[in-house]
């Protein structure tokens, strides 16, 4: 997967967004609506629970076919038949185009034996299915209509579904071999199905999803387009192809999909085979029941436009998010980024204020809202920020490790030799021991900086040259010009060996930025362990 996020904006450690963004916790950025909430309690055999979810749905909506259709669908899997129709049949009412909605009452019907009624939902349904809408719904009414067609003795019929229903075996094949990241199996399974039935759309999706996970863009464009040219009613495909653009560099096609999927106006946009880029992907765990929401593609859209420069234009997209999704806190941070990129520091804050307000349990926003008060120089108020980043991380390394970069950089080297230690306490680190040694240097406490540097050197002996570098400088400051020039020349001796080694090979103490990024990786790693989500 590639990670791009141009928002951060261009503070003291230049290093440090790239960072920030690698190992930001989890992908999901929002607060699940009380329907995307209700979804995943289906998917997860939790009945009683969807049902109140959606009954509270349809308080709040009674005219919400959708939230209607699934509650349906719980009473399918709690055997309540005629609550069933009575919702199902509710929602069709509302919305006589919803799929699923003749899917489910069509089984209803062949339960409760009305063998006419089943038959005309199961073709209302087929007529009116769209690339995977929820799920691959048609595969169960092809399935049971052939079993019917059986029973009825007509045998032709039957086979004829069973044809039809191969193209959604071969998906759940090619689905079960991508779902353990045997994306050439998956692959060659869907071609497979391809050459039984060429036209068909869900396919030729399928098949861009598996190129997409193995990072072959174009070709999942491709496939996009072949799926687009059976399916043109499909909003949902172009998502998909935005996000392939998006990877490519193509940021106006992606802009244009992203806006195609916009105008469609669906509240949730899609739910299966979320893309590899943007917040929305769980960079370890493949997660495919995410919802994504039109929310979520106004984010999307916003980014693409950042990168052609279009920073009004994107910043639009943002209001448009925060003002629907008070959740939305990344929503407002990334906004926040790019009103900093602009050198609106004070207005920045002020967003990434709101960001800490709607989620305090987000570190990345103090963070980020330090960034931007050191730049105004308001230290102060930096340092009670990664205070709090301390709070929500105290047993990570990295959290005292950003807080003692900033207290060196405002020569509080006493604060900044606490925190090094607290942070070493948890995790012994040659490069932590060079950060205490230079502070302790600072100090003037000289034989505990040498300790440090021999520390550091006992654990990685990599970091022999930084540390000959450093107590060479102790040395001087000692006035002991001899032995800082011995250490001097065998810094050079080895600087001269690297470079026959390698012409590209240099020597560099890179101080505070260095640490920052040190900090933001111990405590990404923190958030990559606890990544793995509940529910699905």
């Amino acid at each position: 997967m590639t990670s791009k996020n141009p928002f951060f904006p261009l503070l003291a450690a230049p290093f440090l967004a790239v960072c920030l963004w690698l190992n930001a916790p989890d992908a999901q950025a929002r607060t699940y609506t009380t329907y995307e909430q209700a979804l995943e309690d289906l998917d997860e055999s939790r009945y009683e629970k969807a049902e109140e979810k959606l009954k509270q749905v349809i308080a709040q909506d009674p005219n919400n076919a959708a939230g209607h259709a699934e509650l349906g669908r719980v009473y399918m899997n709690t055997d309540n038949l005629r609550q069933m129709e009575v919702e199902l049949s509710r929602a069709i009412e509302l919305n006589d185009k919803l799929c699923r909605a003749y899917a489910y009452r069509a089984y209803m019907y062949w339960c409760t034996r009305r063998p006419k009624e089943a038959l005309a939902d199961s073709q209302k349904a087929l007529d009116l299915y769209m690339v995977n809408p929820l799920d691959w719904s048609a595969q169960k009414v092809l399935a049971n209509r052939a079993l019917a067609y059986d029973r009825m003795g007509r045998r032709a019929e039957a086979a004829a579904d069973r044809e039809k229903e191969k193209v959604f075996v071969v998906l759940d094949e090619a689905g079960k071999f991508r779902e353990v990241g045997r994306l050439p199996e998956a692959l060659k399974r869907v071609d497979k199905g391809l050459a039984l039935e060429p036209t068909n759309a869900d396919l030729w999706f399928f098949r861009g999803v598996v190129n997409a996970n193995s990072m072959k863009f174009w070709d999942a464009i491709a496939d996009f387009n072949r799926a687009l040219r059976y399916a043109p009613q499909a909003t949902m495909l172009y998502y998909f192809r935005g996000d392939c653009y998006d990877q490519v560099g193509k940021y106006q096609q992606a802009i244009d999909d992203y806006t195609r999927v916009i105008k469609a106006g669906e509240p949730l946009v899609a739910y299966r085979f979320v893309c590899e880029s943007g917040r929305l992907r769980n960079l370890i765990l493949r997660d495919d029941t995410v919802c994504v929401s039109l929310n979520d593609v106004y984010i999307l859209r916003a980014e693409a436009k950042y990168r052609l420069g279009k920073l009004q234009s994107a910043i639009k997209d943002f209001d448009y998010v925060v003002a629907h999704d008070k959740t939305d806190d990344r929503a407002l941070a990334r906004r926040a980024e790019v009103v900093a990129g602009m050198g609106k520091s004070d207005e920045s804050i002020k967003d990434f204020t709101r960001a800490i307000n709607s989620n305090k349990s987000n570190w990345e926003n103090y963070v980020s809202r330090a960034q931007a008060l050191l730049k105004l120089g308001k230290d102060e108020e930096a340092i009670a920020d990664l205070s709090e980043v301390i709070k929500l991380n105290p047993k990570d390394p990295g959290a005292y490790v950003l807080r003692a970069t900033v207290y060196k950089q405002v020569g509080r080297y006493e604060n900044a030799v606490s925190d090094c230690s607290r942070a070493l306490e948890i995790k012994a680190d040659s490069d932590l021991l060079l950060e205490r040694a230079d502070c302790l240097r600072a100090l003037r406490k000289y034989d505990e900086a040498l300790k440090d540097l021999d520390h550091a050197v006992s654990i990685d002996k990599h970091s022999i040259s930084d540390a000959r570098a450093l107590k060479a400088k102790i040395l001087q400051e000692q006035g002991e010009d001899e032995k800082a020039r011995v250490e001097l020349q065998e810094l050079e001796k080895q600087a001269q060996e690297k470079r026959q080694k390698s012409e590209t090979s240099n020597i560099a103490i890179y101080g505070g930025s260095a640490v920052f990024i040190l900090g933001l990786c111990f405590l990404g790693f923190r958030a990559w362990r606890k990544r793995g989500r509940t529910s699905r």
